[in-house]
């Protein structure tokens, strides 16, 4: 019993000295955290700094694209564009805005699992642009059967681009929205042509949903970044690029850009590649140093098959002219080349050529050629 007695004295007492440690170890860990609370408080507002100065800007600028065929020497297939990106995160804001429907779309798709297991970052972009299509004859107003259909889309678009540092790669996700077959396509190339003293367009009472229909398309695409070498004076860019569309047109495409010179933007802030015939809003991104101005040279290739395209054989609203899905081209290919010149701070314009294989089968069926001029201001 006396021995009991002595073992339970031992355990109370051991008891006692592990729980007076354990006591004194919290007292003393307590009293070090208070010691240091300035510099954890320091760290946590650093912290909260570093993010919000990752959070994009209102405005980090604008691009004007204006593409026309007469450059190239023609007039048909694709005549001529133009579109306004405006950059930035106004791009969210704006009360005229689908970045409510893209990135419900892109929740729906569930794009995010693509890399929401590494840091990224985040742009926007909103653009405003309209695109003509006509037959090589336009002074005939009668229904042309046996070449492309007069066409015109009239479009908003929003644009998300996700960087995605460590792995060098970039998501883009673009909701475009407009209308096919407005008569104000008819205006616009009638003032274009009164000023190049060019022939009227008489038949665009035949085009595409003539009178007006919506339409949309949804894009996503990947691209990755593999080769961004310098040197002294130069630098050498390469990516390639996957991207599938569903809308007024539905593909799948894959293409390899380029670009040479004195450069000083990031590798994902060139998107020559991101364009349904028109170069979509791609956000606008300024020079990474204050350096030399940018002068360099750049071109491309890709190559797209296309189940379908509204531009030629119609929507839901019946149109005169159009071309069957025997008669469409599915497997297409373009090339394009330019050069791009900062002639001021930040401001930038570039000369470009692009050609498109045959986008149909028929007699009057040619090689699209469009060249254009892009000027754009970063901030």
């Amino acid at each position: 019993m006396i021995a009991k007695a002595e073992a339970k004295l031992e355990w109370r007492s051991l008891a006692y000295d592990i729980h007076t440690e354990f006591a004194y170890t919290a007292l003393m860990f307590v009293r070090l955290l208070r010691r240091f609370e300035f510099l954890l408080l320091l760290a946590l507002i650093l912290i909260s700094r570093a993010a919000y100065a990752l959070e994009e800007r209102y405005n980090t600028g604008w691009r004007l694209n204006l593409d026309n065929d007469i450059l190239a020497e023609s007039d048909r297939d694709y005549t001529g564009g133009i579109a306004l990106t405006l950059s930035g995160r106004r791009a969210q804001d704006y009360l005229i805005s689908l970045e409510g429907v893209r990135n419900w779309l892109d929740d729906l798709l569930r794009v995010s699992r693509l890399y929401d297991d590494q840091s990224y970052f985040q742009l926007h972009s909103l653009q405003y642009g309209a695109m003509l299509f006509t037959p090589e004859d336009i002074t005939d107003p009668a229904p042309i059967f046996d070449d492309r259909p007069y066409g015109s889309l009239f479009y908003l678009s929003n644009t998300e681009l996700t960087v995605l540092p460590a792995s060098d790669q970039a998501w883009m996700s673009t909701l475009t929205f407009g209308f096919l077959g407005l008569r104000a396509a008819e205006d616009i190339q009638r003032l274009i042509h009164a000023l190049t003293d060019s022939d009227v367009a008489n038949g665009w009472d035949n085009q595409i949903s003539a009178g007006g229909e919506p339409t949309l398309m949804y894009t996503l695409s990947n691209q990755r970044n593999h080769i961004d070498s310098a040197s002294a004076a130069r630098r050498h860019q390469f990516k390639t690029v996957y991207e599938a569309n569903a809308g007024f047109s539905t593909d799948v495409n894959a293409s390899l850009s380029w670009r040479w010179g004195r450069i000083d933007t990031p590798w994902w802030s060139f998107n020559p590649q991101h364009a349904e015939y028109i170069q979509l809003g791609a956000p606008v991104s300024a020079r990474e140093s204050s350096g030399r101005r940018e002068l360099y040279l750049w071109a491309g290739a890709g190559i797209k098959y296309r189940f379908y395209s509204a531009l030629f054989q119609g929507q839901f609203r019946e149109s005169i002219v159009t071309i069957s899905n025997d008669q469409l081209e599915k497997l297409l290919g373009q090339i394009w080349l330019g050069a791009t010149w900062e002639f001021a701070d930040n401001i930038r314009g570039s000369l470009f050529y692009r050609a498109s294989s045959k986008e149909f089968n028929g007699p009057n069926a040619h090689y699209p050629v469009w060249a254009g001029l892009i000027i754009s201001r970063a901030y």
